[in-house]
């Protein structure tokens, strides 16, 4: 059995891998009961395939554990037995880093969706892993606080997946990456570091709510953006921020993408300490979510029908006076410059909804009009857009221009200089692939970026790491893997290359 990844290369099943028994399915049973097994070939459906439907695996059981004590024996199990286990949250990945490549079993934290402990005076927030963010935010909103961390899928991913793939989100700009965030992690780990008991020496307990902990090495971090290569998130501990009293929201209109670098800067200098979120978007994209997503508009148009470029710039603060009148002078030096050619602010939460819509609908609309390619890159700010220029040009040399229904669109978040680059096609195609890859993450490499800026490299970018990592680091990368997963049941054929 062989199946595709980056770079055209095709990886074979792990022959050290056992294959699933009934003897397997009867041991799941006794720990998790007949509702922690699932075995019906139509309900694994989702449990194979990422939500692009591009990632398909053929795995015979998905196992929903409710405690981390099931999940440690369920791991035991797997070990003893060389089964390959993938850890799976809400499934909602861009790079196939949370499905079965072959036969591998799933391993869900759908069941461990409890809220453990909730600190009203300092913040912190003690999940179980399987809790669905947008749950937790409207948590902790009832409490005064917010998740530091907004993504377009908050609907249905789990805390325990944005954590292992250190998701990023709409306002790190202000709120820090959950390196910063997250105070801290239980983990259940593939092999014993201690002897029994207890938790067959498996538990990884790091779950502390301390802003301050500087005792040795700071072990959590090794799982924060580890895929689920080197453990099992079964709890995370994480600091929330205080629910702002005033949200202002702009949506800009720019000539150009020199246009809304000049705008960002202006954001950072006049908007400061209370500026949350500034986003980009091209207008392909703008058009593509207009299109095809049901109620979705553009408040700018028809007014700015020319403008080729839009941005979304949002604050944070405390007094709705004081951060509409920055809001306000920043606008009007924004138009006054020429760096923007009209706005609108929002005037209401439907109004906001809707300039948000506009922004988070466009992975929704692309995959609705069709086959997908997704890179998520980081680059400097200035050369950002040229990337989707340059690839425009080299795939119409190809042959693979619009006239044959291929775009190449970019947004993302201008302010942290993260590109979501997507190629758009009727089709998936082998010769179009070609030409996209390795070229975006040669040119990635030339400007000293990262061929993954949020999104995780999963199965899709496992060959291209060295694009971004140099051979120092990947070898220290499976050392560490081979010490704490020596078998590599855990994700295997994610994260790091084939030797």
């Amino acid at each position: 059995m062989r199946a595709r990844r980056l770079l055209h290369t095709a990886i074979e099943r792990r022959s050290a891998f056992a294959r699933l028994s009934e003897q397997d399915l009867a041991f799941f049973q006794s720990i998790l009961g007949n509702s922690g097994v699932i075995t019906d070939a139509d309900a694994l459906v989702p449990f194979n395939q990422d939500w692009q439907k591009k990632y398909e695996g053929k795995s015979r059981v998905a196992l929903r554990p409710r405690s981390t004590e099931q999940v440690s024996e369920v791991l035991r199990y797997c070990s003893s037995r060389r089964l390959a286990v993938v850890p799976q949250g809400g499934n909602t990945g861009l790079v196939g880093g949370s499905v079965p490549v072959f036969d591998e079993v799933v391993l869900s934290t759908a069941a461990m969706n409890k809220v453990l402990e909730f600190d009203e005076v300092s913040g912190t927030l003690v999940a179980q892993s399987g809790c669905v963010l947008a749950a937790l935010d409207e948590h902790v909103g009832a409490r005064g606080f917010m998740m530091p961390l907004d993504l377009g899928a908050k609907g249905s991913c789990h805390i325990g997946g944005n954590v292992s793939t250190n998701a990023g989100g709409l306002r790190l700009v202000r709120y820090g990456s959950l390196h910063g965030s997250v105070l801290g992690l239980e983990v259940v780990l593939p092999e014993p570091l201690l002897p029994p008991p207890p938790s067959h020496g498996r538990v990884l307990d790091l779950l502390r709510t301390l802003r301050k902990d500087n005792t040795g090495y700071d072990l959590k971090q090794l799982f924060i953006g580890a895929e689920g290569t080197l453990g099992v998130v079964t709890a995370v501990a994480i600091q929330c921020a205080p629910r702002p009293a005033s949200v202002q929201l702009a949506l800009l209109a720019c000539p150009t993408f020199a246009a809304a670098c000049t705008t960002l800067r202006a954001a950072r200098r006049m908007l400061g300490e209370v500026l949350s979120a500034v986003e980009f978007l091209d207008s392909a994209c703008s058009d593509l979510a207009t299109a095809y997503l049901d109620g979705v508009r553009n408040p700018l148009l028809p007014q700015d029908a020319a403008a080729a470029f839009y941005m979304v710039v949002e604050t944070h603060g405390s007094d709705a006076d004081h951060d509409t009148q920055k809001m306000e002078r920043f606008l009007e030096h924004v138009m006054a410059e020429g760096c923007v050619t009209d706005g609108t602010l929002a005037a209401s939460e439907a109004q906001a909804k809707t300039i948000w819509r506009l922004r988070e609908g466009i992975a929704e609309a692309l995959a609705r009009r069709g086959a997908v390619y997704k890179y998520d890159v980081s680059l400097p700010t200035a050369v950002m857009y040229d990337l989707v220029e340059v690839l425009r040009q080299r795939l119409g040399a190809a042959g693979f221009g619009p006239e044959g229904g291929v775009q190449v669109v970019g947004y993302g978040h201008i302010g942290d200089g993260n590109l979501h680059l997507n190629i758009s096609a009727p089709r998936y195609d082998d010769d179009l692939l070609h030409q996209i890859e390795p070229y975006v993450y040669e040119f990635v490499r030339q400007h000293n970026g990262s061929i993954s800026a949020e999104h995780g490299i999963g199965l899709m970018k496992a060959g291209a790491l060295p694009y971004s990592k140099g051979p120092v680091a990947i070898e220290l990368m499976r050392r560490i893997k081979e010490t704490v997963d020596p078998y590599g049941i855990l994700n295997p054929y994610k994260v790091l290359p084939q030797r």
